[in-house]
């Protein structure tokens, strides 16, 4: 009531230090921008570059540790995780390797354009506007979905790689450790889609009234 009385008497409104400004608007998309563009490069490029240098591809194994001196303790242990060389690898190994990174770094562009088109009718005051939900569903499409069919197409060609490498006798040892994070923000983009799309229609009964 008194902030209504002194906005209406001309005095000026105590600023909101919590709101979500110009400034955070700009730094959340360089943030974003950085995150995609380090994505792509370790994803695609360094790969690339690798490819062009001869480079050895290093691939991740699981594997149960093997000391006799711990086993003999009676010490517990857990799996190790080893990088082996693929040495000398043809093109169809170089691109088996690829392909699960251009499709992640294809994600991660898509997800930039897709938000800095949602801040940017934000930014100009329509939250709102026509085509938000779509952009949210299409971010938590990309996040549910999308974030798993990339770690399996990894870890599928990473298992392929691996499988025509000696491994000097390590047994491998599977493990499915689903992007979990990536699906729950997922979910809460389909959440506030479904709360947009209300906000959407609350704003056109009222530009209705109007």
């Amino acid at each position: 009531m008194n902030a209504m009385k002194d906005t209406q008497n001309g005095q000026k409104e105590p600023k909101d230090r919590l709101a979500f400004d110009k400034t955070d608007r700009i730094s959340l998309l360089v943030l974003m921008g950085v995150i995609g563009a380090i994505v792509v490069a370790r994803t695609v490029i360094l790969p690339i570059a690798g490819w062009i240098a001869g480079d050895p591809i290093v691939l991740p194994f699981l594997s149960p540790i093997n000391v006799p001196q711990l086993d003999a303790a009676g010490v517990d242990y857990t799996l190790g995780t080893y990088g082996v060389q693929l040495a000398d690898p043809s093109t169809g190994q170089r691109l088996l390797d690829l392909i699960p990174g251009i499709f992640s770094a294809a994600l991660v562009i898509c997800g930039v354009l897709v938000f800095r088109r949602f801040m940017r009718d934000i930014g100009a005051g329509v939250p709102f506007a026509p085509g938000q939900v779509t952009r949210l569903r299409i971010l938590g499409g990309l996040l549910i979905v999308g974030s798993p069919v990339a770690f399996f197409a990894r870890f599928s060609f990473d298992g392929a790689l691996v499988g025509s490498i000696d491994r000097g006798g390590l047994d491998p040892v599977i493990a499915l450790d689903l992007p979990w994070t990536h699906m729950v923000l997922g979910l809460v983009a389909a959440l506030l889609a479904e709360a947009f799309k209300v906000g959407a229609r609350l704003t056109e009964d009222v530009e209705g009234l109007i």
